[in-house]
């Protein structure tokens, strides 16, 4: 009805239509569609042959996709990479259901991501405590769904890991939550290993330049570095 109400009015004299603002046109990042499908594929099993294609494109387009078992050393990549951009917002994130990364110096629980103040940490400078740059304070998947930042730090926990041969006949592994914190009213959560995927597909698609993805050198995660190289991510050198 509206379209047709539409159709049949001119636009007044001097007043034209331009195509870069249509609806549907992608306002994100260029890039955003191939970042899709890649997360798209991590998290569901798909070959990693397009992975690796579509890391090459993302790499190309000025999108880097890392990892590193050692957490100091992606602090210090974010440290040197915005140096020279004090404007630059880069962050920790992980998500809220993993039981270990306390001990890794991630605090993703719920007492500390409960004081933390969003506003600050997505807006204040190095010279604020409470700000993103100091990658000290943590974002979980809620605190994250809907904001970005030009790079992302992405602690994976032992709430979703790869295991491999735990697929269906003739895959090569399967993604389990097997290990994530339990809800308190689980009998609310129809499917809690969806939304622990969707918690890693917001998680990873937060990033405007990039994300370097923190696993800690546990070997029950040993199984999802590999998965993540294989699907081509470059380990951080």
């Amino acid at each position: 009805m509206l379209d047709e109400f539409f159709a049949d009015r001119s636009l007044p004299a001097g007043i034209g239509a331009s195509e870069a603002l249509d609806l549907t046109v992608e306002l994100r990042f260029h890039f955003a569609a191939d970042l899709e499908e890649w997360v798209d594929g991590l998290l569901t099993g798909d070959s990693h042959a397009r992975g690796r294609e579509l890391t090459a494109r993302l790499e190309t387009a000025g999108y880097h996709l890392r990892m590193t078992r050692d957490l100091d050393a992606a602090k210090d990549y974010f440290h040197t990479r915005y140096a020279e951009a004090p404007d630059a917002r880069y962050g920790l994130v992980a998500s809220s259901r993993d039981k270990i990364l306390q001990e890794w110096g991630v605090p993703n629980d719920y007492q500390s991501t409960k004081v933390m103040r969003l506003g600050p940490w997505y807006g204040d400078g190095e010279e604020s405590h409470r700000s993103c740059r100091h990658l000290r304070e943590c974002v979980t998947e809620f605190g994250a769904q809907g904001l970005e930042l030009d790079g992302v730090l992405l602690a994976w926990g032992t709430d979703l890991v790869w295991e491999e041969g735990a697929g269906a006949e003739g895959a090569s592994g399967a993604w389990s939550n097997a290990r994530a914190k339990r809800h308190a009213r689980s009998a609310h959560v129809r499917d809690p290993f969806r939304l622990r995927v969707n918690a890693y597909r917001v998680l990873l698609t937060r990033g405007r330049d990039g994300a370097v993805i923190f696993v800690p050198p546990l070997p029950e995660l040993d199984a999802t570095a590999a998965r993540l190289q294989a699907h081509g991510v470059k380990v951080l050198g």
